[in-house]
């Protein structure tokens, strides 16, 4: 079944559940004016600066409807799917992307207007704003009722999903991708104290990651699906209240990942996906482990590094020919999760600052005056398992 119709089988569930066949159905008019709209978004972002964006919430009077469930669904199914895509979707919300886009729906005078918005991370300005219009109906009107958001006022309005029922015995098998930006399912929690599964098989060697993403509190449970023993689990290991697992599995072997709530009772929507991360080999710099054996950097170009560990140490020298303040960074490739840390050093091995997670999340960055000499810098990764390259800039102000 192509991707693109889940969410447009969702919304059927929706509107059939409430109201039965008996009047024409909207999702056609949605799916178009959707599907033009992923082309207007694409339009915006200039070719060849690939940013990150990320997917957030449609809201009706402080909520989140089933509608804007929905167009939500349906927006990351069309942007997934562009050809030639001029930014990366990620998932986890608005600290991994540099764009968001969300939105909030309207009823004027008989008339359902959806707004969407680009909105720029860093300092919450709109670089573009679209709406659409649709025709108010009685579809409509159960569409904005109390939706799906999570709170416990709408636990009872959260749907069962497409893919229900399904259980340890008849798991729902999951694309494992190459990397962090795969597909996204998409899933609700619903009253009764629901709980979904996922097969996983991973086909290649490296680390097996699943992760939830979304507002809902979600807890996280790998389990081997022949023994049912259970192999990890985690609660707040994503981002905000999202679980995240990851697993040196065998390629071939057959895992089943549990999701519920955290709590007994808590619903909501989430979405799932899951991921190979490849073993992280060492870079070219290599030995550049200790004080004596720091490799050179040159001002103002960045060198890329791996951390085959998590008790991996990296160490650059660098010389500064004029006198002024620099900015040191330590980044991760990927993402913002690899949580980096940096010290720095003059030639005579005394140290004169250190930084670990003042640049953007868990980058290291540091700002400090120097005078012309030599200075050696210590990189080092407080994540037990890298899964990641990272680079090392230093530039002058």
């Amino acid at each position: 079944m192509p991707r693109r119709l889940l969410p447009i089988l969702v919304f059927l569930f929706f509107v059939s559940a409430l109201h039965g066949q008996d009047s024409a159905n909207p999702a056609p008019a949605l799916d178009s004016a959707v599907k033009s709209l992923a082309a207007d978004v694409n339009r915006k972002f200039p070719p060849g600066e690939n940013p990150k964006v990320a997917l957030g919430l449609w809201t009706y009077r402080d909520s989140v409807p089933d509608l804007g469930l929905y167009w939500a669904a349906q927006l990351t199914e069309e942007l997934a799917g562009l050809p030639g895509r001029a930014f990366t979707l990620v998932s986890g919300g608005q600290s991994a992307a540099d764009w968001l886009i969300s939105g909030e729906i309207d009823s004027i005078a008989g008339i359902i207007r959806v707004y969407t918005r680009i909105i720029r991370s860093g300092d919450r300005s709109i670089a573009a704003s679209f709406h659409s219009d649709f025709e108010f109906d009685e579809y409509f009107a159960e569409m904005l009722s109390d939706g799906g958001g999570g709170s416990s006022s709408s636990a009872a309005r959260v749907a069962r999903d497409a893919y229900e029922p399904d259980s340890r015995e008849n798991p729902l098998a999951v694309e494992i991708a190459a990397g962090e930006d795969g597909p996204v399912v998409s899933r609700t929690l619903h009253a009764g104290n629901d709980e979904d599964f996922f097969l996983l098989v991973p086909d290649r060697e490296g680390a097996l990651v699943m992760e939830t993403t979304g507002d809902a509190d979600t807890y996280l449970e790998l389990y081997d699906a022949g023994s049912w023993n259970k192999i990890a689990e985690n609660d707040d290991g994503g981002s905000g209240s999202n679980a995240r697992i990851r697993y040196q599995a065998q390629p071939g072997g057959r895992y089943i990942a549990k999701v519920r709530g955290y709590s007994s009772g808590d619903t909501g929507s989430y979405g799932f996906r899951a991921f190979i991360v490849e073993p992280v080999r060492p870079d070219e710099y290599e030995n550049d482990d200790d004080f004596d054996s720091a490799k050179d950097i040159d001002i103002g170009t960045p060198q890329q590094h791996t951390f085959t560990t998590g008790d991996d140490v990296d160490w650059v020298r660098f010389r500064i020919s004029q006198a002024g303040r620099y900015t040191i960074r330590a980044r991760g490739v990927i993402s913002a999760r690899l949580d980096t840390c940096i010290e720095l050093y003059d030639a005579g091995r005394s140290l004169i600052d250190e930084d670990d997670d003042g640049g953007e999340n868990l980058d290291a960055r540091l700002s400090v005056r120097l005078q012309a000499g030599t200075y050696y810098l210590k990189a080092e990764c407080l994540n037990s398992e890298p899964d990641q390259p990272y680079t090392i800039r230093i530039d002058a102000e």
